[in-house]
């Protein structure tokens, strides 16, 4: 019980809020309505249209794994970090506006603290999407895939494909929604280069 008071009491219940957001989305995802990578072209186009910002920075510390595990980690440690810190310290958060003020700061304070763990927590992931990555576009057209997801539509979808003995999850897409399902075997035809995605066909054989 004392527990569940802290981590549904100000300030840990804003990274209890953003948890309980992070399980729907994973568990969404898990019965193959989202992907991890949904939100990949939406920060390059985003990147892409703001010359001034220097995200080198950025692409070296999380680079190479996907926006949603990193915010998903960095949400997870900064919810640890502020029940402990609650848990702790909660005699300093004092009354009326002052238990606002050191509240917010407790919340940036775990928050910042779970950025360089985070870093250091991807590293090891870095390397089971490096193939994926280092794979050419072209190198892949021509070859079956089977489709990974529940459905596979205009704007979603996923599939495996097996390449130089390893096997890739990619993005696909289909003309007619809902063409195929998860199991279906398809063939990649064209690779959409703003979308990072493949199209599919079915198999002429």
């Amino acid at each position: 019980m004392e527990f569940l008071n802290i981590a549904f009491s100000f300030p840990s219940s804003v990274f209890t809020l953003l948890m309980v957001i992070v399980i729907l989305f994973w568990f969404i995802t898990l019965i193959g309505f989202a992907d991890i990578d949904m939100f990949e072209g939406d920060v390059e186009l985003d990147a892409d249209a703001d010359v001034n910002v220097d995200s080198g920075w950025f692409q070296a510390a999380f680079g190479g794994v996907p926006l949603t595990i990193s915010l998903s980690i960095v949400i997870m440690l900064s919810w640890v970090f502020s029940i402990y810190c609650q848990m702790f310290f909660s005699f300093l958060l004092g009354n009326g506006i002052l238990f606002y003020v050191f509240g917010t700061f407790m919340l940036l304070a775990s928050f910042i603290a779970a950025i360089p763990l985070t870093v250091l927590f991807i590293k090891p992931l870095k390397r089971l999407f490096k193939s994926q990555n280092a794979t050419s576009r072209n190198d892949l057209l021509g070859l079956e895939c089977t489709i990974a997801t529940g459905k596979v539509t205009q704007n979603f979808g996923q599939a495996r494909v097996y390449f130089n003995g390893a096997e890739h999850l990619i993005e696909v897409r289909c003309e007619q929604d809902n063409q195929f399902k998860s199991g279906d075997q398809a063939v990649l035809i064209d690779h959409l280069t703003t979308q990072h995605s493949y199209i599919i066909a079915d198999k002429p054989w």
